[in-house]
């Protein structure tokens, strides 16, 4: 317990990781990287009281310089003390997987509401204490901001924080000193293998979330439809719940009959939960897997089935299946999905709702997986009458290269448009449509940005819709 001591007679009034964050009066951790005596004299530069490192001090900064073993831990102690350790206090329930977690977080959110609870939010749109708004930079923000902001929503009057867990933050232990109370899993896709490298390593990242971090008396919530659920469910004791969209043996949450969907959204009959059907706007196999898992949550918290109608049927969610455009029987959707197995789940629920000719806007990101691109280019031609090839956050790639990737998944020619401009290609694509037609741009959902280069550029596919349709 050093830090004890030290916050008090520094008089610390903040704390960081990153250099370019620290103000006066804070305490600065550095952490063993190439450049790690370059961010410690930034650090004091900006009024860093005190560094914390693993190596030993240079000579000109030995009187603020505090050596410790690991800066992981010492950070975590710190945290912990400067912040009143908020985990101990909030119920934190959590959500990882590849597809899903944006949904699945809003419909747990708006439960715990209707419920009475007092609610904050960690996701990829947004994040939230109680009706604040707060903007999101990461899925799962790092460690200290975690701490920051648990400490505020608990100041707000907030009873339980829901979160989406990205692979990210849990390889990296970000979500470190949390026990949860709840944690659920959707599925497991190909993604980010630009960071994991491979599939068994993507899900032994996402599996922590309930072997490391879930508390011994938390739940677990599991789509045991996926291949990796099943594996994760078939591995674990205590507290879990299996759900399934295909009636798996092991399943306590399933749907009853068919689920009838339309484009207005969805009915389902769960018998777990009610013998009364739950109406819902969303739709798609997609969704009816996120709702049987926040079904699964509500379940194992014994939350009202009041309060569970009243999330389900008010819940919407900016950029997923969104249905930016129906009139003279056209309809676009607006779509996140920037997987291979998102893009073709969208694809197929279009395809069923769809009475003419289904075509999709996508493009895949730069500096990310590069693996998935000529997939997604596959999966397109399979499911689309028409494709339209685009630009997508190119970042520091060129777009002409991402999209010769994406091509080589594809073999038919017909029908097949490449115009890297994603402005044009939206316009190109909505004046092309005819009735009963149904286009699908994927890949951005609710961004509101291009990235290009390292520049953030203002950009909303939902606007150049309505542009485009005027």
């Amino acid at each position: 317990m050093i830090f004890k001591e030290l916050l008090q007679d520094f008089k610390i009034t903040g704390l960081a990781d990153d250099s370019r964050r620290v103000q006066e009066g804070y305490l600065f951790f550095c952490f063993p990287v190439k450049e790690s005596l370059s961010f410690a004299k930034m650090a004091l530069d900006q009024g860093a009281r005190a560094i914390v490192a693993e190596t030993e001090a240079p000579l000109e900064m030995k009187s603020k310089w505090i050596q410790v073993k690991n800066v992981k831990e010492a950070r975590l102690e710190a945290a912990i003390l400067f912040y009143g350790n908020p985990f101990e206090q909030l119920k934190v329930h959590a959500i990882t997987g590849t597809n899903g977690k944006t949904t699945s977080t809003f419909l747990m959110e708006a439960m715990l509401n209707a419920a009475g609870r007092k609610t904050a939010l960690i996701g990829t749109i947004c994040n939230k204490i109680g009706n604040e708004i707060i903007p999101s930079f990461l899925t799962t923000p790092g460690l200290l901001d975690l701490f920051a902001f648990a400490r505020h929503a608990l100041e707000a009057g907030c009873t339980d924080l829901v979160m989406e867990a990205s692979s990210h933050a849990l390889d990296q232990g970000r979500v470190a000193g949390i026990s949860f109370k709840t944690a659920l899993f959707s599925n497991l896709t190909q993604d980010h293998l630009d960071y994991h490298l491979t599939m068994d390593l993507y899900f032994e990242a996402k599996k922590t979330l309930f072997t490391k971090y879930l508390s011994k008396e938390g739940h677990a919530v599991i789509n045991v439809d996926d291949a990796y659920g099943k594996m994760l469910f078939d591995s674990l004791d205590g507290n879990k719940m299996a759900v399934s969209r295909m009636k798996s043996k092991e399943a306590m949450i399933y749907p009853e009959g068919n689920v009838a969907q339309s484009e207005r959204g969805m009915t389902l009959l769960v018998p777990a939960i009610s013998n009364q059907p739950f109406e819902t706007h969303l739709c798609g196999d997609f969704n009816v897997d996120n709702v049987l898992l926040v079904l699964g949550f509500a379940k194992a918290l014994q939350l009202p089935e009041m309060a569970i109608r009243k999330a389900l049927e008010n819940v919407r969610v900016h950029g997923r299946f969104e249905l930016v455009y129906n009139q003279n029987k056209k309809h676009v959707v607006v779509d996140y999905a920037h997987t291979p197995d998102a893009l073709q789940r969208v694809l197929q629920t279009a395809r069923r709702l769809c009475q003419g000719k289904l075509a999709v806007v996508f493009g895949c990101g730069g500096d990310r997986d590069k693996t998935k691109r000529p997939l997604m280019g596959s999966i397109a031609t399979k499911n689309a009458d028409v494709v339209w090839v685009t630009s997508d956050n190119p970042r520091t790639e060129k777009p002409e290269d991402i999209i010769q990737d994406i091509l080589k998944g594809i073999s038919k020619k017909e029908d097949l448009y490449v115009i890297e401009n994603r402005a044009e290609a939206i316009q190109k694509a909505c004046v092309s449509m005819n009735e009963n037609d149904w286009l699908v741009i994927a890949g951005k959902g609710h961004e509101n940005y291009q990235i290009i280069g390292q520049t953030k550029h203002h950009f909303d596919d939902s606007e150049e819709v309505q542009k485009a349709m005027l």
